[in-house]
């Protein structure tokens, strides 16, 4: 038994879905089962991890507030780190880890931006849980944004401060984690392939809750509006496919879950047919009269953890090429149907619609993929040998 520290910027236990939240707590659950497990981790308010805790050890919570996030964000820019660094930066939580490190053989980083905390002379083993490189996913963002957007401009910044920040990651931890493996072929220009572990996502397998019907006229969205990439995808869906799709089926509605800004709620609820539901514990509810779920993204790196959850419900699904190209484990029109652009999404919404043999086909080998290869415990095995 090894007593290992889990250091995240955000409650991996929060009520609030996102896929690095998911991962996040799923780990720490496993490695719970056999170590002493410590949890810290940054928040902007009080939150109940510490009565409902999943991990083995002690949490510790360290507060902040959005105008130390603007604050250290700004410091952090004139330093030429990573602008995320700052937000996400707490000098409490650097302290405790200064002070407390030597009780633990092995600290894990969640997610590049909390490297910032390892200590110099921690002299266990540093696992940095990157997950997925950010150089890609903004580089892919800048490509989407037109040169008149702010955005464009802190995210080219951003883009560069990351990617450098990557490189020195690389050099000072002992092990890094990624989900997919197309980070590490389209990287090798700075990547050490010998500290790369490819551990990718998992899901909570659930029922195939999936039930052709003709009359079925939802199509669902799962994931954290806040996040650019899943608005986009929202937006564009909501605005350019879905009247096309009401011409032929007037009685189809895009339902939207997942944690979102009142602005963004009030705004795509105005759109005919598409309706918001917020975060949600549970899916049953909503795959009732779904013919299908999407995930349209035109920015994606690695396995998108919507496309497991769909499936973990038996609800086919239409994704996006962009979306699927970290998906190794699925066939094309066998476990999933795939486009390449929205006159081909088009034809295979009408498809997944109307063909009863082929969406429960899909249903079935889907659903059967997930529950042999994709519990947590078998995904996150890898983590018992590099602990």
């Amino acid at each position: 038994m090894k007593k290992i520290l889990f250091v995240t910027t955000r409650d991996p236990f929060s009520n609030n879905f996102s896929g690095d939240r998911l991962r996040a707590s799923n780990i720490i659950k496993f490695l719970s089962k056999n170590n002493i497990v410590d949890l810290v981790f940054l928040s902007s308010k009080l939150s109940n991890s510490s009565k409902n805790k999943r991990n083995s050890g002690k949490t510790y919570e360290f507060r902040t507030n959005f105008y130390l996030k603007i604050f250290y964000s700004l410091i952090s820019l004139i330093k030429l780190n990573p602008i995320q660094n700052g937000f996400f930066y707490s000098k409490d939580l650097e302290s405790f880890i200064k002070i407390n490190h030597r009780k633990y053989n092995t600290i894990i980083f969640h997610l590049t931006r909390s490297a910032q905390y390892l200590p110099s002379n921690f002299k266990g083993k540093k696992i940095l849980e990157m997950t997925d490189l950010y150089s890609n996913n903004y580089n892919q963002t800048i490509k989407e944004l037109s040169l008149l957007n702010p955005l464009y401009y802190i995210y080219l910044i951003e883009l560069y401060l990351i990617k450098f920040y990557e490189k020195k990651c690389f050099r000072l931890f002992d092990k890094i984690i990624l989900v997919s493996k197309n980070d590490v072929l389209n990287n090798k220009s700075y990547i050490n392939l010998k500290k790369i572990v490819n551990i990718p996502n998992g899901c909570k397998v659930q029922n195939n809750y999936f039930s052709f019907n003709k009359k079925n006229n939802k199509i669902i969205f799962v994931g954290n509006i806040r996040y650019l990439p899943n608005k986009q995808a929202c937006y564009d869906f909501a605005k350019n496919i879905l009247p096309k799709i009401n011409h032929i089926f007037p009685f189809v509605k895009f339902h939207i879950i997942g944690e979102i800004s009142f602005i963004d709620k009030k705004r795509l609820k105005k759109i005919k047919n598409t309706f918001v539901h917020g975060q949600q514990k549970n899916l049953q509810k909503f795959i009732k009269n779904s013919f299908c779920a999407i995930a349209n993204l035109k920015i994606a790196t690695g396995m998108q953890n919507k496309i497991l959850t769909y499936m973990s419900y038996g609800l086919p699904v239409i994704s996006s090429l962009a979306s699927f190209k970290g998906s190794i484990f699925f066939k094309k029109n066998i476990h999933l149907l795939v486009y390449k652009d929205n006159i081909e999404f088009l034809i295979l919404l009408k498809k997944i619609k109307l063909n009863r043999q082929f969406s429960n086909q899909m249903s079935k080998k889907s659903f059967k993929n997930i529950k042999n290869k994709f519990d947590w415990s078998k995904i996150l095995a890898k983590y018992k040998k590099i602990i």
